[in-house]
């Protein structure tokens, strides 16, 4: 898997800052994030020089595709005054760039079910529509809803019902419903990691046809006669198995996974595990 590259818009943010902080860190900086740059007005601002010390990219261009040149990955943590028309510049350039996945300045409450319309999240709904429309659906959109930021809610206090101080507590409709809470640290921590598994090169996908495998299997290509019990379904376990009798949820060992396989040989066999079979 190839090493991608992030640009992030709002990184000079409180919570930009983290997350530029976490794609830098070395569980994921340089193996599977090879270069992260940001979106400034003005790199010569004590903001911008705090992450140009990093070693983080200034992108000082303006909103074009060219500013998106050879990016994977479009992260905004732009605060709520960025405006519709700006949202819609920035991930429009990303789609003409060709950037393969977008993750809009989202990180609230998921708004597609509020039962009641509002500014703040029509804006947030009109963009993610557009978003979603751009470049014939080739750039992937992942949306991010976590419930409150938890560094926010007790320092806003009463306008949240939150009256610590006075010992009362105050919600609209009913206290019994749970509510979910995340720091800025987490989010930051989430983001990385979901980053971390896009690839930074594209993957073909072919199909062999029946005609022209079962020739090669009459020919006596047992990989091919082993490939096609694949495509069969004869290989396929995930339904009908054995592993709650043997392995009850997992409680004796945990199954290892193609992807943790993957993770760990890099998808290609040791130099002395070459299986050859005529």
């Amino acid at each position: 898997m190839s090493p991608i590259s992030v640009a992030i818009a709002g990184a000079t943010g409180d919570l930009g800052r983290r997350v530029v902080r976490r794609f830098l860190s070395p569980e994921y900086f340089p193996s599977q994030v090879a270069e992260v740059k940001f979106f400034t007005r003005d790199a010569s601002s004590a903001a911008s020089q705090e992450l140009i010390d990093l070693g983080v990219k200034a992108i000082e261009t303006g909103i074009s595709a060219e500013s998106f040149k050879n990016v994977d990955v479009f992260v905004s943590v732009q605060g709520e005054g960025t405006s519709l028309e700006e949202r819609n510049a920035y991930v429009k350039a990303a789609g003409e760039a060709g950037v393969k996945v977008y993750i809009p300045t989202e990180f609230g409450i998921d708004y597609r079910k509020l039962p009641f319309e509002h500014p703040v999240w029509e804006l947030k709904l009109a963009h993610d529509t557009y978003a979603r429309s751009v470049s014939g659906g080739k750039l992937k959109v992942v949306s991010i809803y976590v419930g409150l930021f938890l560094d926010d809610t007790f320092p806003v206090g009463t306008a949240l019902g939150l009256d610590t101080p006075g010992r009362v507590y105050t919600s609209v409709l009913s206290a019994e419903t749970a509510v979910s809470f995340l720091s800025r640290d987490d989010i930051a921590r989430g983001l990385a990691q979901l980053v971390s598994r896009v690839r930074g090169e594209e993957i073909k996908v072919e199909t062999m046809g029946e005609e022209e495998a079962k020739a090669a299997i009459k020919a006596g290509n047992f990989w091919v006669a082993l490939r096609y019990t694949m495509g069969y379904g004869l290989t396929d376990f995930s339904k009908e198995n054995a592993n709650e009798i043997i392995n009850p949820g997992e409680s004796i060992w945990k199954w290892k996974t193609v992807q943790e396989y993957v993770e760990e040989t890099k998808g290609v066999a040791p130099e002395n595990k070459q299986l050859r079979r005529e």
